[in-house]
């Protein structure tokens, strides 16, 4: 039994490599494994979409997995805000809070999509405080499918747009997450939406490590939590494209201590 944890992975019906990727990897969890996507699993989520192929594929990928004995989880990105508790379980996802703190034999670990920590982005912030209000999103879910699309679009242009290269605005923020490490009493993080793969070491009062996962794109990562401790890998998207497991082995079988990774052991 293991814990997987990963994030970004951005589907759409648009990113065909993602999407396979996506289902090779999951083919390898095996019965009693739990799986914890920590936000931004859709490029952008407007609801349920019959049309949308990366949704459909996800629920069939995840059906599976939950046949096979595999439990998965979601925690809301900045990119799929809008999923709710009764929409994730029709994917076959639990949805968990924000902020989920797992025990590990390294100590309590927070496990959250990581925007939060961001506070210098002072922009993100404060349209993450606006769409984050009930009435809004209601409005906002009222509205015809084809116009959210729109909506959607349009911020995912105007974020690819922006400079994210400066990262005292765009990376974590260490008073804030020195705050978090205390409030939850924790010894480790791990969280995506900065896009950079990293371990970082003693950074706070009483903080063990920090991992952050990448994106998914050319490479996919993805946090591994067992007797051992806790690790994180990053692989190229083809050793999944090619039909092996992210451990190298064939999928569905159940995976060994991961190897060239970062460790910490418990």
């Amino acid at each position: 039994m293991a814990i997987y944890i990963t994030a970004d992975l951005h589907l759409s019906p648009l990113t065909q490599d993602l999407n396979a990727a996506f289902k090779a990897f999951v083919d390898t969890l095996s019965h009693n494994d739990i799986l914890i996507l920590s936000g931004d699993l859709f490029d952008f989520y407007v609801g349920p979409d019959p049309s949308d192929s990366s949704q459909i594929l996800v629920r069939e990928i995840l059906a599976a997995a939950t046949r096979r004995g595999v439990k998965c989880y979601f925690q809301h990105g900045n990119r799929d805000f809008l999923l709710n508790k009764k929409e994730a379980r029709a994917l076959h996802l639990g949805l968990l809070p924000d902020l989920y703190v797992i025990q590990t034999p390294s100590g309590p670990c927070l496990v959250l999509h990581g925007d939060s920590l961001c506070t210098n982005d002072t922009a993100y912030m404060k349209f993450k405080r606006m769409v984050e209000k009930p009435w809004l999103q209601w409005l906002f879910l009222h509205l015809p499918l084809t116009l959210r699309r729109k909506v959607a679009l349009s911020i995912r242009k105007k974020s690819l747009e922006a400079e994210r290269a400066d990262p005292k605005v765009y990376g974590v923020v260490r008073k804030t997450l020195a705050e978090v490490v205390k409030r939850y009493r924790v010894q480790n993080v791990v969280h995506g939406h900065i896009h950079l793969l990293g371990k970082y070491v003693n950074e706070v009062p009483d903080l063990n490590i920090r991992l952050s996962l990448g994106a998914w794109g050319s490479t996919f990562s993805y946090v591994r939590v067992d007797r051992n401790g806790i690790a994180i890998a990053q692989k190229p998207l083809d050793t999944l494209l090619k039909g092996q497991s992210a451990t190298g082995r064939p999928a569905r079988r159940a995976v060994s201590p991961i190897e060239n990774l970062y460790r910490r052991q418990g």
